[in-house]
């Protein structure tokens, strides 16, 4: 296994791990595994993103390709409480921006096990699993492409902010919004078609600063009220509209509302906490843009109070998306059986009409 530094995704094969961030606590580092290495029963393929509370891997299982999600130290309880929060939903509609959670033993199921653990090198490591899904990191893509073509953009956060919605409505908020979180996958035409790999907290709102661990995200991902509780200001989905607005912002402008590398934790606090991030600059995008601004304000009331509202006022500027036309498969199975059956009945009768008198 290799270390590596979540600040700046710096990896090292042994503990002395030199960090660009000069605030970095190096020797804390958390364990990632490699190309080939397995997890128990589980081959890993090669690792997707390193999140502040979980790794995820492509990996393989009984020569089937999957997801795993393995809890960083200090972040197992995030990880049982996605699980039993995936539990839940997985008993009613699934939604199609959430991946499919699996069995986390594979003789088990999901009722009786949706998460897993096993001890390695002498550590407990919790983890889930997902079906396989193909797709980028929205943050490698926008390394690629910092500045998507509009209508993508808002695309991609019209589907995610639909599925945050979703979650509101279960009672969940998220607060982890970031783009490491967000698996996006474009179709045959073109279309990003997104998926939320996190859950967040997958607390109830009541619950959320109780829930919250400044370890979960990067703090310029991280909404204002949860930065400072000391203000009493309430935590709530406008929180997650916070997280959405900065998605948006990004890729609008092409840059984050405030910057989180090499850059000082305590300074750039000040300038989340003063509501300081320049303007995205798209001057084509009137409407657009002020609504991402709004969205992004520094006091919660000032911003959209729930998730409907910001997709109400963001909806009539994009076209709809489209709906995706999926390549029609043969259910081979279906056709043999069917074909067996017409020739059987072809032999009934060819066999009837031998037996009638010429």
């Amino acid at each position: 296994m290799k270390r590596i530094c979540l600040r700046c995704n710096v990896t090292t094969q042994d503990f002395n791990l030199w960090c660009q961030e000069k605030n970095c606590p190096a020797e804390n580092a958390t364990e990632i595994f490699d190309s080939g290495e397995w997890f128990g029963p589980i081959e890993i393929l090669q690792p997707m993103i390193a999140l502040h509370s979980a790794i995820i891997y492509q990996a393989r299982r009984e020569k089937k390709r999957i997801l795993l999600k393995i809890a960083n130290p200090g972040c197992e309880e995030k990880l049982r409480q996605e699980a039993k929060t995936f539990q839940v939903l997985a008993k009613s509609r699934h939604h199609p921006h959430l991946p499919v959670l699996l069995p986390a033993q594979v003789q088990g199921s999901v009722e009786q096990d949706p998460y897993g653990w096993m001890v390695i090198g002498g550590q407990e490591r919790y983890y889930e699993v997902f079906e396989y899904l193909e797709g980028e990191i929205l943050r490698n893509y926008l390394l690629k492409n910092p500045q998507p073509w509009y209508q993508h953009a808002g695309w991609i956060i019209l589907s995610i902010a639909d599925t945050v919605h979703y979650l509101h409505k279960t009672g969940c908020v998220h607060l982890c919004l970031n783009p490491d979180v967000i698996l996006v996958r474009h179709d045959r035409r073109g279309v990003p078609r997104p998926v939320l790999l996190d859950l967040g907290t997958g607390s109830p709102p009541q619950d959320a600063v109780r829930m919250w661990n400044d370890t979960y995200t990067l703090p310029a991902y991280t909404a204002p009220e949860l930065l400072d509780p000391a203000r009493n200001e309430g935590v709530g989905t406008a929180a997650d509209v916070y997280g959405l607005g900065l998605l948006l912002y990004e890729m609008l402008a092409g840059r984050p509302a405030f910057q989180y590398h090499l850059v000082n934790e305590q300074i750039l606090t000040q300038h989340i906490l003063a509501g300081e991030f320049k303007p995205s600059g798209r001057i084509d995008l009137k409407n657009v843009s002020e609504i991402t601004e709004k969205a992004i304000q520094r006091q919660p009331g000032q911003r959209y109070p729930d998730v409907a509202s910001f997709v109400n006022a963001l909806r009539p500027n994009f076209p709809p998306i489209p709906a995706e036309h999926k390549p029609f498969q043969i259910n081979w199975r279906l056709t043999l059986i069917i074909l067996g059956a017409l020739l059987t009945i072809s032999l009934i009768i060819l066999y009837g009409l031998s037996l009638l008198p010429r």
